[in-house]
């Protein structure tokens, strides 16, 4: 590491500026000089708690100037301190309560909790976080939940634990930011602890979502949740698996038709959509049962999988669809393209004109008429 010079102690420049250890901060002339002088003491604050810390912290120098450096565990947190006060006494400063650093090399804004006060200049929040990092025996929770997300997984696991519910929100909500790979045995220990079923979805959520690990060891546990009273947790749980399991995976199809039956929106995204490609033909009959009693968002997304299953059953339904419902325009074009492109032989072509031509869009009388019963009856011979 390259060390920095010995600390300066902040002084005014003749442009008005100040010079201090970390470089030099650019002051605004519109700053009022009360502000400018608690930033001044600010930073003679920071620099004897860098040389106080008996090596704890130490300074930098990065591309950008000097920085202050402490430890969380192996976690290298770099605090930019002059664009902090450059943030308080320029014209480009936009709000409060955020130290500016950089985490494992990740450049991040330190969030302070909603309770901080607003009057306390964010050079001071510098100095107690410096404060923070330079002292032993700290519980984690005390730290900005902004470096949940760089703590080792086993840390966050042990705040999973903690009595505070706020804790473990914050904690499973920066999961979801840190990538590592976490085993299955760490997983359920750290879930077991969680008091509520909540927490656990979002662990889950995290681990998928933001962390792209192969979630097939927790595949029981989203299962489980797919059943849960809880709405919110079974909406999430439906999704993940629809996400996450794929067309090959045939040993999860029962679970799939189960959850096509939920009436909710989450079902008619990628849950229908792999159930149809998994089943085929077998799907038909739950299709017919979800275009006779949902809602007329999922009619279009239904039939448009069902377009994809060159089978003579699909065919002679969706025939029959189209010839004595009130169907949408969608449909009606989607059903018209898929009976065109599946007619090879002339005689299949002339019966898919025949049925264009009968569609109650053309023919609204055709319903009354006895005979077309008799004319359509032997139609399923024809697509076989």
């Amino acid at each position: 590491m390259a060390r920095a010079r010995k600390p300066k102690k902040p002084r005014r420049t003749s442009a008005g500026n100040i010079s201090s250890t970390f470089g030099v901060i650019r002051v605004s002339e519109e700053i009022d000089e009360i502000d400018v002088q608690r930033n001044m003491l600010a930073l003679t604050w920071i620099d004897d708690i860098v040389n106080d810390s008996n090596g704890s912290l130490e300074y930098e120098n990065t591309s950008n100037g000097v920085v202050a450096v402490g430890y969380l565990d192996s976690v290298k947190i770099q605090i930019d301190v002059r664009l902090c006060a450059e943030r308080s006494l320029n014209q480009d400063y936009w709000e409060q309560g955020h130290v500016p650093a950089f985490v494992n090399s990740n450049e991040i804004c330190i969030e302070m909790g909603d309770d901080y006060n607003h009057q306390v200049p964010d050079l001071d929040l510098c100095a107690a976080l410096l404060m923070l990092l330079s002292s032993k025996g700290v519980p984690l929770s005390l730290y900005p939940s902004t470096l949940y997300q760089f703590m080792p997984f086993d840390k966050l696991k042990g705040m999973l634990a903690d009595e505070d519910d706020s804790v473990v929100k914050h904690t499973l909500r920066a999961m979801g930011q840190l990538a590592c790979a976490a085993s299955l045995r760490q997983l359920k220990k750290t879930l077991h602890q969680a008091k509520d079923e909540s927490f656990v979805v979002t662990a889950l959520e995290a681990l998928f979502y933001g962390r792209g690990i192969n979630m097939k060891p927790y595949m029981p546990l989203l299962v489980e949740f797919s059943n849960s009273d809880n709405t919110i947790s079974k909406v999430s749980a439906i999704e993940m698996i629809g996400l996450i399991v794929t067309p090959s995976q045939k040993e999860y199809l029962p679970i799939l038709k189960r959850l096509i039956q939920f009436n909710d929106p989450c079902v008619f995204g990628h849950v229908l959509d792999l159930y149809i490609e998994m089943a085929q033909e077998d799907a038909l009959q739950d299709c017919i049962h979800l275009l006779q009693y949902r809602n007329e968002i999922w009619h279009t997304f239904i039939v448009q999988k069902l377009c994809t299953i060159q089978h003579p059953l699909v065919r002679n339904f969706l025939s029959v669809r189209y010839i004595t419902n009130s169907i949408s325009s969608n449909e009606q074009g989607l059903i018209e393209n898929y009976l065109n492109e599946g007619s090879e032989t002339q005689a299949e072509k002339a019966v898919v004109e025949y049925i264009l031509s009968r569609s109650l869009f053309a023919l609204p009388d055709t319903t009354s008429n006895d005979d077309d019963d008799e004319e359509f009856s032997g139609l399923g011979s024809l697509f076989g």
